[in-house]
């Protein structure tokens, strides 16, 4: 192999070289990058799941107030005829 071949293919070798480094490290970058990002995500899940967890009475609540107006719509009707039973068992006021 005359030395001009010989050089080029150490040229090319280093370059290589360089550039697999360089791979390695770039792909070194992501993956941590990756791990810190998994790690974020995580901690939003929990909060995710524990925010779900206190506000998922609410619709509890909201159901809970239309029954009470229905109840209280009950109610008033009871009062209103227990107030006209009252009424025509006292008989006309003199």
């Amino acid at each position: 192999m005359d030395p001009q071949t010989q050089q080029l293919w150490i040229i090319t070798l280093v370059v290589a070289v360089v550039v697999v480094i360089v791979v390695a490290v770039l792909l070194e970058m992501i993956v941590r990058t990756a791990r810190g990002i998994h790690g974020l995500v995580q901690q939003i899940w929990i909060g995710g799941k524990r925010i779900a967890g206190n506000t998922v009475t609410l619709a509890f609540l909201h159901e809970t107030n239309n029954l009470a107006g229905m109840i209280l719509g009950s109610a008033s009707e009871i009062a209103k005829a227990t107030s006209r039973i009252r009424q025509l068992a006292e008989g006309p006021k003199s």
